[in-house]
Protein backbone atom coordinates (compact mmCIF):
# COMPACT_ATOMS: atom_id res chain seq x y z
CA UNK A 1 0.00 0.00 0.00
CA UNK A 2 0.97 3.61 -0.56
CA UNK A 3 2.16 5.25 2.70
CA UNK A 4 0.12 8.15 4.09
CA UNK A 5 3.15 10.41 3.98
CA UNK A 6 3.51 9.74 0.26
CA UNK A 7 -0.20 10.54 -0.29
CA UNK A 8 0.18 13.83 1.53
CA UNK A 9 3.30 14.68 -0.46
CA UNK A 10 1.52 13.84 -3.74
CA UNK A 11 -1.43 16.11 -2.87
CA UNK A 12 0.96 18.95 -2.02
CA UNK A 13 2.79 18.47 -5.33
CA UNK A 14 -0.54 18.60 -7.27
CA UNK A 15 -1.61 21.79 -5.46
CA UNK A 16 1.73 23.42 -6.20
CA UNK A 17 1.46 22.37 -9.85
CA UNK A 18 -2.07 23.76 -10.18
CA UNK A 19 -0.99 27.00 -8.59
CA UNK A 20 1.97 27.35 -10.92
CA UNK A 21 0.09 26.72 -14.17
CA UNK A 22 -2.88 28.92 -13.19
CA UNK A 23 -0.63 31.72 -11.99
CA UNK A 24 1.84 31.77 -14.90
CA UNK A 25 -0.25 30.85 -17.95
CA UNK A 26 -3.35 32.65 -19.34
CA UNK A 27 -6.67 30.82 -19.35
CA UNK A 28 -6.96 30.80 -23.16
CA UNK A 29 -3.60 29.04 -23.45
CA UNK A 30 -4.45 26.43 -20.82
CA UNK A 31 -7.84 25.69 -22.45
CA UNK A 32 -6.36 25.23 -25.92
CA UNK A 33 -3.21 23.19 -25.05
CA UNK A 34 -3.49 19.50 -25.93
CA UNK A 35 -2.98 17.41 -23.89
CA UNK A 36 -4.36 19.59 -21.13
CA UNK A 37 -1.94 20.40 -18.26
CA UNK A 38 -4.81 19.62 -15.87
CA UNK A 39 -5.01 16.14 -17.31
CA UNK A 40 -1.27 15.57 -16.82
CA UNK A 41 -1.39 16.78 -13.18
CA UNK A 42 -4.34 14.51 -12.41
CA UNK A 43 -2.53 11.48 -13.85
CA UNK A 44 0.61 12.32 -11.88
CA UNK A 45 -1.28 12.76 -8.58
CA UNK A 46 -3.23 9.53 -9.07
CA UNK A 47 -0.13 7.53 -9.96
CA UNK A 48 2.05 8.65 -7.07
CA UNK A 49 -0.63 8.90 -4.33
CA UNK A 50 -3.54 6.56 -5.19
CA UNK A 51 -7.24 6.86 -6.17
CA UNK A 52 -8.32 9.21 -3.36
CA UNK A 53 -5.73 11.84 -4.22
CA UNK A 54 -6.47 11.18 -7.92
CA UNK A 55 -10.18 11.99 -7.43
CA UNK A 56 -9.33 15.05 -5.36
CA UNK A 57 -6.89 16.22 -8.05
CA UNK A 58 -9.53 15.66 -10.73
CA UNK A 59 -12.11 17.61 -8.71
CA UNK A 60 -9.79 20.57 -8.18
CA UNK A 61 -8.73 20.54 -11.83
CA UNK A 62 -12.38 20.39 -12.96
CA UNK A 63 -13.33 23.37 -10.83
CA UNK A 64 -10.42 25.39 -12.20
CA UNK A 65 -11.19 24.30 -15.75
CA UNK A 66 -14.87 25.29 -15.50
CA UNK A 67 -13.98 28.57 -13.84
CA UNK A 68 -11.56 29.50 -16.62
CA UNK A 69 -14.00 28.34 -19.31
CA UNK A 70 -16.78 30.39 -17.73
CA UNK A 71 -14.69 33.55 -17.60
CA UNK A 72 -13.75 33.24 -21.24
CA UNK A 73 -17.15 32.28 -22.82
CA UNK A 74 -20.09 33.12 -20.45
CA UNK A 75 -19.86 36.87 -20.27
CA UNK A 76 -21.85 39.02 -20.47
CA UNK A 77 -24.35 37.67 -17.91
CA UNK A 78 -27.10 36.98 -20.41
CA UNK A 79 -24.91 34.24 -21.94
CA UNK A 80 -24.36 32.47 -18.61
CA UNK A 81 -27.66 30.55 -18.73
CA UNK A 82 -27.01 29.14 -22.17
CA UNK A 83 -23.47 28.23 -21.06
CA UNK A 84 -24.62 26.27 -18.01
CA UNK A 85 -27.79 24.60 -19.34
CA UNK A 86 -27.92 24.77 -23.10
CA UNK A 87 -24.40 23.35 -23.84
CA UNK A 88 -23.62 20.29 -21.61
CA UNK A 89 -20.49 19.48 -23.65
CA UNK A 90 -18.58 21.77 -21.33
CA UNK A 91 -18.77 19.07 -18.65
CA UNK A 92 -17.10 16.33 -20.69
CA UNK A 93 -13.56 17.42 -19.86
CA UNK A 94 -14.20 17.67 -16.06
CA UNK A 95 -15.83 14.22 -16.19
CA UNK A 96 -12.75 12.77 -17.93
CA UNK A 97 -10.51 14.41 -15.32
CA UNK A 98 -12.44 12.69 -12.49
CA UNK A 99 -12.48 9.32 -14.28
CA UNK A 100 -8.75 9.56 -15.08
CA UNK A 101 -7.91 10.39 -11.47
CA UNK A 102 -9.77 7.36 -10.15
CA UNK A 103 -8.66 4.90 -12.85
CA UNK A 104 -4.95 5.71 -12.70
CA UNK A 105 -5.04 5.79 -8.91
CA UNK A 106 -6.66 2.37 -8.78
CA UNK A 107 -4.11 1.02 -11.26
CA UNK A 108 -1.29 2.24 -9.03
CA UNK A 109 -2.89 0.67 -5.94
CA UNK A 110 -3.35 -2.64 -7.76
CA UNK A 111 0.27 -2.53 -8.89
CA UNK A 112 1.44 -1.88 -5.31
CA UNK A 113 -0.60 -4.83 -4.00
CA UNK A 114 0.86 -7.16 -6.61
CA UNK A 115 4.41 -5.93 -5.95
CA UNK A 116 3.91 -6.50 -2.21
CA UNK A 117 2.69 -10.04 -2.90
CA UNK A 118 5.75 -10.66 -5.07
CA UNK A 119 8.04 -9.32 -2.34
CA UNK A 120 6.38 -11.54 0.25
CA UNK A 121 6.74 -14.55 -2.04
CA UNK A 122 10.40 -13.72 -2.70
CA UNK A 123 11.08 -13.40 1.04
CA UNK A 124 9.37 -16.72 1.67
CA UNK A 125 11.33 -18.41 -1.12
CA UNK A 126 14.61 -16.98 0.22
CA UNK A 127 13.80 -18.29 3.69
CA UNK A 128 12.97 -21.71 2.26
CA UNK A 129 16.22 -21.68 0.26
CA UNK A 130 18.21 -20.89 3.43
CA UNK A 131 16.53 -23.74 5.27
CA UNK A 132 17.17 -26.02 2.30
CA UNK A 133 20.89 -25.13 2.29
CA UNK A 134 21.06 -25.84 6.02
CA UNK A 135 19.36 -29.22 5.54
CA UNK A 136 21.70 -29.99 2.63
CA UNK A 137 24.76 -29.21 4.75
CA UNK A 138 23.45 -31.39 7.56
CA UNK A 139 22.79 -34.17 5.09
CA UNK A 140 26.33 -33.87 3.66
CA UNK A 141 27.78 -33.95 7.17
CA UNK A 142 25.71 -37.00 8.05
CA UNK A 143 26.80 -38.68 4.80
CA UNK A 144 30.46 -37.96 5.50
CA UNK A 145 30.18 -39.33 9.05
CA UNK A 146 28.31 -42.37 7.76
CA UNK A 147 31.02 -43.02 5.20
CA UNK A 148 33.60 -42.83 7.97
CA UNK A 149 31.67 -45.30 10.12
CA UNK A 150 31.21 -47.88 7.39
CA UNK A 151 34.90 -48.11 6.57
CA UNK A 152 36.23 -51.62 6.62
CA UNK A 153 37.82 -52.82 9.82
CA UNK A 154 41.13 -53.45 8.05
CA UNK A 155 41.34 -49.86 6.76
CA UNK A 156 40.50 -48.48 10.20
CA UNK A 157 43.10 -50.60 11.96
CA UNK A 158 45.70 -49.69 9.34
CA UNK A 159 45.07 -45.97 9.84
CA UNK A 160 45.27 -46.31 13.63
CA UNK A 161 48.53 -48.21 13.28
CA UNK A 162 49.97 -45.48 11.02
CA UNK A 163 49.02 -42.78 13.55
CA UNK A 164 50.57 -44.77 16.37
CA UNK A 165 53.78 -45.26 14.41
CA UNK A 166 54.01 -41.57 13.52
CA UNK A 167 53.68 -40.54 17.17
CA UNK A 168 55.81 -43.32 18.62
CA UNK A 169 59.19 -41.66 18.05
CA UNK A 170 61.86 -40.40 20.42
CA UNK A 171 62.10 -36.85 19.11
CA UNK A 172 59.91 -34.02 20.37
CA UNK A 173 60.20 -32.10 17.09
CA UNK A 174 59.18 -35.12 15.02
CA UNK A 175 56.19 -35.79 17.27
CA UNK A 176 54.92 -32.23 16.83
CA UNK A 177 55.47 -32.37 13.07
CA UNK A 178 53.72 -35.72 12.70
CA UNK A 179 50.86 -34.59 14.96
CA UNK A 180 50.16 -31.69 12.62
CA UNK A 181 50.17 -34.15 9.72
CA UNK A 182 47.61 -36.31 11.54
CA UNK A 183 45.33 -33.27 11.96
CA UNK A 184 45.65 -32.45 8.26
CA UNK A 185 44.70 -36.01 7.37
CA UNK A 186 41.85 -36.61 9.82
CA UNK A 187 40.25 -33.16 9.98
CA UNK A 188 41.43 -31.52 6.74
CA UNK A 189 42.95 -28.70 8.79
CA UNK A 190 43.90 -25.79 6.51
CA UNK A 191 45.53 -23.40 8.99
CA UNK A 192 47.00 -24.40 12.35
CA UNK A 193 50.04 -23.83 14.56
CA UNK A 194 51.72 -25.66 17.42
CA UNK A 195 53.31 -23.43 20.06
CA UNK A 196 55.68 -24.57 22.79
CA UNK A 197 55.15 -22.93 26.19
CA UNK A 198 58.29 -21.20 27.49
CA UNK A 199 59.53 -19.24 30.51
CA UNK A 200 56.99 -20.17 33.15
CA UNK A 201 53.85 -19.93 31.02
CA UNK A 202 54.68 -16.40 29.86
CA UNK A 203 55.44 -16.97 26.19
CA UNK A 204 54.49 -19.44 23.47
CA UNK A 205 57.08 -20.15 20.76
CA UNK A 206 56.11 -21.42 17.32
CA UNK A 207 57.19 -25.02 16.72
CA UNK A 208 55.41 -25.96 13.47
CA UNK A 209 52.52 -24.61 11.44
CA UNK A 210 50.48 -25.34 8.34
CA UNK A 211 48.86 -22.73 6.09
CA UNK A 212 49.30 -18.98 6.35
CA UNK A 213 50.54 -17.66 9.72
CA UNK A 214 47.70 -16.45 11.96
CA UNK A 215 49.85 -15.31 14.89
CA UNK A 216 53.47 -14.25 15.21
CA UNK A 217 56.32 -16.69 15.91
CA UNK A 218 56.36 -15.70 19.58
CA UNK A 219 53.08 -15.08 21.41
CA UNK A 220 52.62 -13.43 24.80
CA UNK A 221 50.13 -15.66 26.57
CA UNK A 222 48.33 -12.89 28.44
CA UNK A 223 47.33 -11.24 25.15
CA UNK A 224 45.23 -14.23 24.03
CA UNK A 225 42.31 -15.12 26.25
CA UNK A 226 41.76 -18.62 24.85
CA UNK A 227 45.45 -19.55 25.17
CA UNK A 228 45.52 -18.50 28.82
CA UNK A 229 42.32 -20.43 29.57
CA UNK A 230 43.64 -23.57 27.88
CA UNK A 231 46.82 -23.48 30.01
CA UNK A 232 44.88 -22.87 33.23
CA UNK A 233 42.08 -25.38 32.61
CA UNK A 234 44.11 -28.00 30.77
CA UNK A 235 41.36 -29.07 28.35
CA UNK A 236 40.31 -28.64 24.73
CA UNK A 237 38.56 -25.28 24.19
CA UNK A 238 36.63 -23.86 21.24
CA UNK A 239 35.95 -20.35 19.99
CA UNK A 240 32.68 -20.45 21.96
CA UNK A 241 34.74 -20.30 25.17
CA UNK A 242 36.33 -16.97 24.22
CA UNK A 243 34.88 -13.48 24.41
CA UNK A 244 37.50 -11.92 22.14
CA UNK A 245 37.18 -12.05 18.35
CA UNK A 246 38.76 -13.33 16.21
CA UNK A 247 39.64 -16.48 18.12
CA UNK A 248 40.97 -19.90 17.08
CA UNK A 249 38.34 -22.53 16.35
CA UNK A 250 40.12 -24.99 18.67
CA UNK A 251 42.88 -24.70 21.27
CA UNK A 252 44.31 -28.10 22.22
CA UNK A 253 46.82 -28.42 25.11
CA UNK A 254 49.61 -31.03 25.17
CA UNK A 255 51.05 -32.07 28.52
CA UNK A 256 54.37 -33.09 29.96
CA UNK A 257 54.92 -33.82 33.65
CA UNK A 258 51.37 -32.66 34.48
CA UNK A 259 51.82 -29.20 32.98
CA UNK A 260 50.97 -27.68 29.63
CA UNK A 261 53.98 -28.26 27.39
CA UNK A 262 52.55 -27.10 24.03
CA UNK A 263 49.34 -25.79 22.45
CA UNK A 264 47.72 -26.58 19.12
CA UNK A 265 45.86 -23.56 17.70
CA UNK A 266 43.52 -24.55 14.85
CA UNK A 267 42.43 -21.46 12.92
CA UNK A 268 40.78 -22.93 9.82
CA UNK A 269 39.13 -26.22 8.89
CA UNK A 270 35.91 -27.23 7.10
CA UNK A 271 32.78 -26.14 8.97
CA UNK A 272 31.42 -29.68 8.76
CA UNK A 273 34.27 -30.72 11.07
CA UNK A 274 33.32 -28.33 13.89
CA UNK A 275 31.33 -30.87 15.88
CA UNK A 276 31.27 -32.54 19.27
CA UNK A 277 32.92 -35.62 17.71
CA UNK A 278 35.88 -33.49 16.63
CA UNK A 279 36.30 -32.17 20.17
CA UNK A 280 36.32 -35.74 21.48
CA UNK A 281 38.83 -36.80 18.81
CA UNK A 282 41.14 -33.92 19.78
CA UNK A 283 40.95 -34.97 23.44
CA UNK A 284 42.02 -38.49 22.45
CA UNK A 285 44.91 -37.16 20.35
CA UNK A 286 45.94 -34.94 23.27
CA UNK A 287 46.34 -37.92 25.58
CA UNK A 288 48.09 -39.95 22.90
CA UNK A 289 50.54 -37.23 21.92
CA UNK A 290 51.19 -36.23 25.55
CA UNK A 291 52.23 -39.80 26.39
CA UNK A 292 54.59 -39.82 23.41
CA UNK A 293 56.02 -36.44 24.45
CA UNK A 294 56.78 -37.80 27.94
CA UNK A 295 58.86 -40.62 26.47
CA UNK A 296 60.59 -38.41 23.89
CA UNK A 297 61.37 -35.64 26.38
CA UNK A 298 62.78 -38.13 28.89
CA UNK A 299 64.95 -39.67 26.17
CA UNK A 300 66.21 -36.28 25.01
CA UNK A 301 66.92 -35.18 28.59
CA UNK A 302 68.96 -38.32 29.21
CA UNK A 303 70.83 -37.93 25.95
CA UNK A 304 71.50 -34.26 26.65
CA UNK A 305 73.90 -35.22 29.44
CA UNK A 306 76.20 -36.73 26.83
CA UNK A 307 75.36 -34.06 24.22
CA UNK A 308 76.57 -31.00 26.16
CA UNK A 309 79.98 -29.87 27.30
CA UNK A 310 80.49 -29.92 31.10
CA UNK A 311 79.29 -26.83 33.03
CA UNK A 312 77.86 -25.14 29.93
CA UNK A 313 74.86 -24.98 27.62
CA UNK A 314 77.00 -25.75 24.58
CA UNK A 315 76.10 -28.84 22.54
CA UNK A 316 78.68 -31.10 21.04
CA UNK A 317 78.92 -30.72 17.28
CA UNK A 318 77.01 -33.87 16.17
CA UNK A 319 73.96 -33.01 18.26
CA UNK A 320 74.07 -29.37 17.26
CA UNK A 321 74.08 -30.28 13.57
CA UNK A 322 71.17 -32.63 14.18
CA UNK A 323 69.15 -29.75 15.63
CA UNK A 324 70.10 -27.62 12.64
CA UNK A 325 68.76 -30.33 10.38
CA UNK A 326 65.46 -30.41 12.27
CA UNK A 327 65.10 -26.63 12.00
CA UNK A 328 65.82 -26.80 8.27
CA UNK A 329 63.16 -29.51 7.86
CA UNK A 330 60.65 -27.29 9.66
CA UNK A 331 61.53 -24.40 7.37
CA UNK A 332 61.18 -26.47 4.19
CA UNK A 333 57.90 -28.07 5.28
CA UNK A 334 56.14 -25.28 7.17
CA UNK A 335 58.09 -22.10 6.45
CA UNK A 336 59.23 -21.52 10.07
CA UNK A 337 62.38 -19.35 9.78
CA UNK A 338 65.68 -19.79 11.61
CA UNK A 339 69.09 -18.11 11.66
CA UNK A 340 72.60 -19.49 12.24
CA UNK A 341 75.38 -17.16 13.39
CA UNK A 342 78.95 -18.29 12.78
CA UNK A 343 82.14 -16.72 14.15
CA UNK A 344 85.81 -17.69 13.97
CA UNK A 345 87.54 -16.85 17.27
CA UNK A 346 91.16 -16.53 18.28
CA UNK A 347 91.84 -17.64 21.85
CA UNK A 348 94.64 -18.99 24.01
CA UNK A 349 92.21 -20.60 26.46
CA UNK A 350 92.44 -24.42 26.59
CA UNK A 351 89.85 -26.17 24.46
CA UNK A 352 88.07 -27.85 27.39
CA UNK A 353 87.47 -24.47 29.10
CA UNK A 354 86.17 -22.57 26.07
CA UNK A 355 82.48 -23.71 26.23
CA UNK A 356 82.17 -22.71 29.89
CA UNK A 357 83.71 -19.27 29.28
CA UNK A 358 81.52 -18.68 26.24
CA UNK A 359 78.43 -19.65 28.26
CA UNK A 360 79.31 -17.01 30.83
CA UNK A 361 79.93 -14.35 28.19
CA UNK A 362 76.67 -15.05 26.35
CA UNK A 363 74.51 -15.35 29.46
CA UNK A 364 71.41 -13.20 28.99
CA UNK A 365 72.01 -12.78 25.24
CA UNK A 366 70.43 -16.10 24.25
CA UNK A 367 66.88 -17.34 24.70
CA UNK A 368 66.18 -20.57 26.57
CA UNK A 369 65.61 -22.45 23.32
CA UNK A 370 68.61 -21.06 21.40
CA UNK A 371 71.48 -23.53 20.84
CA UNK A 372 75.26 -23.18 20.49
CA UNK A 373 78.33 -25.33 19.78
CA UNK A 374 82.10 -24.91 19.77
CA UNK A 375 84.36 -26.63 17.25
CA UNK A 376 87.89 -26.62 18.69
CA UNK A 377 89.48 -28.02 15.53
CA UNK A 378 88.36 -24.96 13.49
CA UNK A 379 87.92 -22.44 16.35
CA UNK A 380 84.36 -21.85 15.15
CA UNK A 381 81.44 -20.75 17.31
CA UNK A 382 78.01 -21.66 15.90
CA UNK A 383 74.75 -20.27 17.30
CA UNK A 384 71.28 -21.51 16.25
CA UNK A 385 68.33 -19.14 16.73
CA UNK A 386 64.96 -20.82 15.90
CA UNK A 387 62.19 -18.51 14.58
CA UNK A 388 64.65 -15.58 14.24
CA UNK A 389 63.75 -13.71 11.04
CA UNK A 390 66.23 -12.06 8.71
CA UNK A 391 65.36 -8.45 9.55
CA UNK A 392 66.21 -8.99 13.23
CA UNK A 393 69.32 -11.12 12.76
CA UNK A 394 71.70 -8.19 12.28
CA UNK A 395 70.85 -6.61 15.63
CA UNK A 396 71.16 -9.90 17.49
CA UNK A 397 74.49 -10.67 15.80
CA UNK A 398 75.89 -7.24 16.70
CA UNK A 399 75.07 -7.75 20.39
CA UNK A 400 76.64 -11.22 20.34
CA UNK A 401 79.86 -10.06 18.69
CA UNK A 402 80.18 -7.15 21.14
CA UNK A 403 79.78 -9.50 24.10
CA UNK A 404 82.36 -11.97 22.69
CA UNK A 405 85.10 -9.36 22.27
CA UNK A 406 87.12 -9.77 25.50
CA UNK A 407 90.58 -10.54 26.85
CA UNK A 408 90.05 -14.27 26.21
CA UNK A 409 88.56 -14.07 22.71
CA UNK A 410 89.16 -12.11 19.54
CA UNK A 411 86.55 -12.23 16.76
CA UNK A 412 88.31 -12.86 13.45
CA UNK A 413 85.47 -13.57 11.04
CA UNK A 414 81.64 -13.62 11.22
CA UNK A 415 78.82 -14.85 9.04
CA UNK A 416 75.00 -14.88 9.18
CA UNK A 417 73.11 -17.80 7.59
CA UNK A 418 69.36 -17.20 7.22
CA UNK A 419 67.33 -20.34 6.48
CA UNK A 420 70.53 -22.04 5.26
CA UNK A 421 72.07 -25.06 6.91
CA UNK A 422 75.56 -26.45 6.23
CA UNK A 423 75.53 -29.89 7.81
CA UNK A 424 78.13 -32.60 7.54
CA UNK A 425 76.28 -35.83 7.01
CA UNK A 426 78.70 -37.90 9.07
CA UNK A 427 78.10 -35.70 12.10
CA UNK A 428 74.31 -36.10 12.24
CA UNK A 429 72.98 -38.30 15.01
CA UNK A 430 69.67 -40.00 14.30
CA UNK A 431 67.15 -40.53 17.07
Amino acid sequence: MIPFRRKLTGLLEVLIGLGLIVGFFPAVTLLNVNPSPFFLLVIYGAWVAGPVIGLLSGLLSSVLYLAMLTTTTAFPINALWSFIIADPTHYLTPMFLLVAGYVFGELRTTLERRMQRLRDQASLMQQEATEARSRLQQAETALFELQGRVLGQTATMTRLYQIAQSLNVLSVEKILTELLGVLEDLLQVEQASIYRIEEGNRFARLAVRVGQPAWSNSVTIDTHELVKKAIEQGKVLTFKDAKERPAPIYIVPLFRQNRTYALIAIHRLPMSKVTADTTQLLEVLTKWASASLERAAAYEAARLKDATYPNSRFLRAPYFHEQCGLEHDRFMRYGVPYTILEATLHTVVPDEEVPELLSELLRGKMRTFDLATWEPETNRLLLLFPTLEHQYAGGVAQRIWERLASDEFQVLDTRILHNECEIRAEKRVEA
